[in-house]
């Protein structure tokens, strides 16, 4: 029984079907079935690269005893699918039995003869996503370079929809750390009272992790002014002696850790239980400061009945590493009124900010890039990035958060995970402004607004088609005619408001220059009250309009300097400047 043909509408069916699928379970499952069908073979395997470990894991098989397989790791370089992620090339076996190399724990493991098999890699822009296997042609044919190429083709689309899977999950996870963090930082930023900052506290992680039970408790700290805790659903018990006990003796066993995780059939889950401290799963976070114990926070029961996640688990880490430093910082307010100003929220958003600058390769297939970034206090709002969709496409955005300083900062950084998120799932960048626009809108609650320019470009096509929320004019240069002309779009900022946005196609020629900027730049005012203008940026990019994008920018920024003079700066500057090759 001969491997199926390739034809444009199997291709096209292929591509259809790894594309429709949201969840990652449900995505790895029609690889495996899709390699099945076209390879005609008894099963199929993918394994995951794990980087952490260096090993391959069993996450999905099709018809190999799936039960039985499920999460055996194979080490780089043991049998054919660690020698292929060893060398990265593929391998085929035809007969098994006497190959030395076939890794037959596995087969003894699960109790399945394997007679020959073909194993390729999986990689996506360069990045190495894990192994794809097909196992046992069902009328004993042996495998040959024609199946390579099969397989090949499948794991090429397998290791991209793999990646941005990945990709659109991590955003996700990204997306709620921040909106919880921007949360109880906002909730955080104005309390003056101990009391408040208590009830608020735990009024916010209750919310933002959906749990029934909430339990804050400080023991290190001064005589003056602060309670030691404050609790949410929990009885008087959990601050008895002997139910600490029961909490905390072994903390010195997970406190390094950062959390520990209780469930209700467990020995110590059951005492709690009975005690009437929890139904379904318990966590206990440590609050450190200097590797040194200042106290806890104890969250049990989710309103869904579920059991804490990852999510949940990194969610709660960063709010707990946030209550601590809240309540630290408001100890020293109570002590001395030297420190009545400190802004607990700058520190927060300013670490956020300082790790999540994009790195912006200086060249990417056909395209050359350059960017800078000035805040004009130390932390700002604008943002710029890029999301790669191919060898071939990336879209690029340059965005402006309404506002200055913690509350800018925060907003722009969970703007900038929803529009990342929302341009890698759509070839539309006027759905992608939409999309982003409701999430904006639905869950931050922030009263802020975002202005931003999309432009997705096609090296292939030559074609840049872009959207425009509210952001001001952005420049194209044509080279043919040594002429600027400006991209702009219909559509509202995001975040204030149901809008429509507007998209537009245009196409371009190699030496095209493409400038995004910020309204920092032309709205630069000196001592005169005088803007930089339009008029100014336009005229020192045709100056040097055939230098690399890195001298364009330095030439910007020498003219806005010499322009501002001794004149304080009062917006934030963005620069992502393109030359289209």
């Amino acid at each position: 029984m001969p491997t199926k043909l390739l034809t444009l509408g199997l291709i096209s069916d292929i591509t259809s079907r790894i594309n429709s699928h949201e969840d990652l379970d449900t995505l790895l499952s029609e690889i495996m079935g899709i390699t099945r069908d076209v390879l005609q073979t008894e099963g199929s395997s993918l394994l995951l690269y794990d980087k952490e470990n260096d090993q391959l894991v069993f996450n999905t098989t099709s018809g190999l005893k799936e039960e039985s397989l499920a999460h055996l790791t194979v080490p780089r370089g043991k049998g054919i699918a660690g020698m292929v992620l060893e060398t990265l090339k593929p391998e085929i076996v035809n007969d098994a039995a006497n190959d030395p190399r076939i890794f037959k724990a596995i087969d003894q493991k699960v109790g399945y003869v394997t007679r020959n098999l073909i194993c390729v890699p999986m990689i996506a822009q360069g990045e190495v996503q894990g192994v794809l296997e097909a196992v046992n042609s069902l009328d004993n044919r042996e495998f040959n370079n024609n199946d390579i190429k099969i397989l090949k083709y499948l794991s090429n689309l397998a290791a991209i929809a793999v990646k941005n899977r990945l990709l659109i999950d991590s955003l996700n996870l990204r997306a709620n750390e921040l909106n919880g963090l921007f949360q109880i930082s906002q909730a955080l930023a104005n309390i003056q009272s101990s009391d408040e900052f208590m009830d608020l506290a735990v009024k916010t992680i209750s919310e933002v992790l959906q749990v029934d039970r909430v339990s804050l408790n400080f023991e290190k700290i001064e005589k003056k002014g602060l309670p030691r805790s404050k609790s949410k659903g929990f009885s008087d018990q959990i601050h008895d002696e002997d139910v600490e006990v029961l909490l905390f003796a072994d903390k010195a066993d997970w406190m390094f850790k950062g959390f520990k995780i209780i469930t209700a059939n467990s020995p110590q889950g059951i005492q709690l239980t009975h005690k009437g401290l929890f139904q379904h799963s318990m966590i206990l976070f440590p609050i450190l400061k200097n590797k040194e114990w200042l106290g806890s926070l104890v969250v049990s029961d989710k309103t869904s009945r579920t059991r804490f996640d990852e999510m949940d688990i990194r969610i709660l880490r960063t709010l707990t590493n946030q209550v601590g430093e809240a309540y630290t910082a408001l100890q020293v307010k109570i002590q001395s009124e030297r420190l009545k100003n400190i802004d607990r929220d700058m520190q927060v958003a300013a670490m956020i900010q300082k790790h999540s600058l994009p790195i912006i390769p200086k060249q990417y297939s056909l395209l050359e890039f350059d960017t800078y970034y000035q805040a004009s206090r130390e932390i700002g709002g604008d943002f710029y990035d890029m999301v790669v969709h191919g060898k071939d496409e990336v879209s690029v955005i340059i965005a402006d958060v309404s506002g200055k300083g913690t509350p800018a900062a925060l907003f722009m950084e969970f703007s900038k995970t929803v529009l990342q998120q929302e341009v890698s799932k759509t070839t539309s960048t006027s759905e992608a402004l939409f999309n982003a626009n409701q999430i904006l809108q639905d869950k931050s609650g922030f009263l802020m607004f975002v202005t931003a320019m999309l432009v997705r470009i096609n090296m292939t096509k030559k074609e840049l088609t872009y959207s425009s929320a509210g952001h001001n004019l952005q420049i194209i240069y044509r080279k043919k005619h040594h002429k600027i002309q400006h991209l702009s779009g219909k559509g509202q900022p995001m975040g204030i408001g149901n809008c429509e946005f507007s998209e537009h196609t245009v196409s371009y020629l190699p030496g095209d220059l493409l400038v995004l900027y910020t309204d920092g730049v032309t709205e630069a005012m000196n001592l005169k009250e005088e803007l930089f203008s339009e008029e100014r940026l336009e005229s020192v990019i045709l100056s040097h309009i055939n230098d690399p994008p890195e001298v364009i920018r330095q030439a910007i920024l020498q003219k806005v300097s010499e322009f501002v003079g001794e004149a304080e700066p009062h917006d934030d500057l963005s620069l992502f400047i393109i030359r289209l090759n």
